[in-house]
């Protein structure tokens, strides 16, 4: 090659776009370079991984945003996520597109449900109340600079259609307007984006056009009801997926100590964890669920007989038989208490309804 032609590689290889990017010949790769790309790592171990953009789709009112604020804490403190290891813990910002009614007691049941003092999570999650518009150049600039600022390992937005108001959701020319700047706050950040969206009842796939079920690095879609929510890995582009992962919901109510300033409704929540080997002994949903929303809506203070209980779930639509089963798994869960004797018991609901305001995706 004559220095001539070696001088032009060279201007072309520093040159710059107008947009700050290295040219498109120094961003070029040979084989041998391609030995020196490091595999994708995981952010929860078969969930999630770094720097890449991902989406958890579902039916609505299925626990969507309570699996995503698990997973928010867990990368925010490190450790496992009901089983997944975190290999690293870091910030994380979750977007509460339609509100932040409600993910206060969600954050402090899962730390007090997973042991955590929620001083460990400060400065490292953080919940903006209003959405990241992904049409809005502005929003997405100052987004990409927020994530980076704070070494955000994730970024969560809840919901994504809450976060594309003005871009039509069935058009692949819209919708890829905002895959695309979700791709530059993760290129710009170094975050992991998570778009939390609506599917159809039957969670095939996200509503509207298909072009982010193609353009996500992994593709989870979640289904759930009666407490209880699958996860299946739909798609992850490097790494085994098609696999599925049980979880159920907890009542909780935190405690006076760290929300002092709540009420019991205020307070009352669900926090998801892993299945936990149930077995075909354990309740059917259905039935767990009657006998749940029995007690939190009819039961007496000194609590109801089983023989009472399991007259009231069978006026409900449930089993009489199986309400018996289902009462003992869910003292044994914690989400039943008896306030009798153990030859005459009395049933109560250990912890008041949960509040699920702002989970309608």
């Amino acid at each position: 090659m004559s220095a001539a032609v070696d001088e032009i590689v060279a201007r072309a290889n520093a040159e710059q776009r107008d947009d700050g990017r290295p040219s498109m010949r120094a961003r070029l790769l040979t084989i041998s370079d391609l030995a020196d790309l490091q595999p994708v790592r995981p952010l929860i171990d078969g969930l999630l991984y770094r720097e890449t953009l991902a989406q958890l789709s579902g039916p609505p009112g299925q626990y969507k945003s309570f699996m995503v604020i698990a997973m928010a804490c867990a990368v925010a403190h490190g450790g496992t996520f009901e089983g997944h290891p975190v290999p690293e813990a870091g910030p994380v910002v979750y977007v509460a597109a339609e509100g932040a009614t409600g993910t206060r007691a969600r954050i402090l049941a899962w730390c007090e449900k997973s042991g955590v003092d929620p001083a460990e999570l400060e400065g490292k999650l953080y919940v903006l109340p209003e959405p990241i518009q992904l049409g809005d150049t502005m929003d997405v600039t100052e987004a990409a600079e927020l994530a980076r600022e704070l070494a955000a390992l994730l970024l969560i937005l809840d919901t994504r259609a809450r976060c594309t108001l003005g871009l039509e959701e069935n058009s692949a020319t819209d919708q890829g307007r905002a895959i695309q700047h979700a791709e530059e706050i993760q290129r710009a950040s170094g975050a992991t984006v998570l778009a939390v969206h609506h599917s159809g009842r039957s969670g095939d796939h996200g509503r509207g056009s298909t072009a982010w079920d193609g353009a996500v690095w992994s593709d989870l879609r979640m289904t759930g009801e009666e407490l209880r929510a699958k996860l299946t890995c739909a798609k992850h582009k490097d790494v085994p997926d098609g696999c599925e992962h049980h979880f159920r919901l907890v009542p909780h109510t935190v405690s006076v100590q760290n929300m002092p300033d709540a009420d019991i409704a205020a307070r009352s929540t669900l926090v998801i964890v892993q299945n936990g080997g149930w077995t075909n002994a354990e309740p059917d949903g259905k039935n767990a669920r009657i006998v749940q929303e029995v007690l939190w809506t009819n039961a007496p203070p000194e609590g109801f007989t089983a023989a009472l209980l399991a007259g009231q779930v069978e006026a409900a639509g449930g089993s009489r038989s199986g309400t018996y089963s289902a009462v003992k798994a869910l003292v044994r869960s914690g989400a039943v208490t008896n306030v009798g004797t153990e030859a005459r018991s009395r049933y109560i609901a250990a912890h008041p309804r949960p509040n699920t305001e702002g989970e309608s995706q």
